[in-house]
């Protein structure tokens, strides 16, 4: 059933507004230079009005809702990517540091320390930590572009709806595979990528709750999807 209260107005502005806020808290880590909260909250409200003015009045109001607030989240993503570009250098040292989490993990070796992976990719302490900073804001669907590998985790982990979400196999041989790999992941990591990605919780709650520093659960997050695209395309190469 449609619903026929569509204006946003003030009443959706107080509702929607704190609901944004907090969405850009738990999506931008690193505030570019430049920027504050409030920029990035005012596009993330700007992508709910466009929701607003093409709105379906035939949909449920709570899937709308849903869906006005997926736009603002991609106003807020888009944003951060024209304004967070990562440079040359940056994309070339997390693809070494990518290649030294593949390699390790062919060797069967899942739990490699940060200190044999920045040695394996070629780089110091300093440099490894200063790029897993730089990519500190980096989504799902960012990581893929930059690594380019030949799977996605966007679409092995995000898409819900897909029925095959490598275009090969069936559902339930995703699941499995998906499955899989997350079982090779650390007790940490797999805590930092459920309570962010499925328990909506923002990296600064996450920080606080296993007492760790921003930057830390930052680069646990990234080292863990980084980590898993290659636990998948292990188990992909399997089928």
């Amino acid at each position: 059933m449609g619903f026929n209260n569509v204006t946003f107005n003030d009443e959706q502005i107080k509702y929607f507004y704190p609901i944004v806020k907090r969405m850009v808290r738990k999506i931008v880590v690193k505030m570019p230079e430049s920027y504050d909260e409030d920029d990035f909250v005012q596009v993330g409200m700007i992508g709910l009005l466009k929701a607003f003015e093409n709105i379906d009045t035939t949909k449920d109001e709570k899937a709308f809702y849903k869906y006005a607030l997926l736009k603002a989240k991609g106003a807020i993503l888009d944003k951060l990517r024209s304004v967070d570009v990562v440079s040359r250098y940056t994309r070339d040292k997390l693809k070494s540091i990518s290649k030294a989490h593949k390699e390790f993990l062919k060797e069967n070796i899942f739990d490699a320390s940060e200190k044999s992976i920045a040695a394996k990719a070629g780089m110091t302490m300093k440099e490894y930590h200063k790029t897993m900073l730089e990519v500190s804001n980096l989504d799902i669907v960012s990581l893929d572009e930059m690594l380019e590998d030949e799977i996605s985790l966007q679409e092995s982990i995000e898409d819900k709806n897909s029925k095959s979400a490598i275009n090969i196999l069936e559902e339930s041989e995703q699941i499995n595979m998906l499955t899989k790999a997350l079982s090779k992941l650390s007790k940490i990591e797999l805590d930092v990528l459920s309570m962010y990605y499925y328990e909506d919780f923002s990296v600064k709650e996450i920080a606080q709750i296993i007492k760790k520093t921003q930057s830390r659960v930052s680069q646990i997050k990234t080292n863990a999807i980084i980590k898993l695209k290659h636990l998948i395309e292990q188990e992909y190469t399997k089928y």
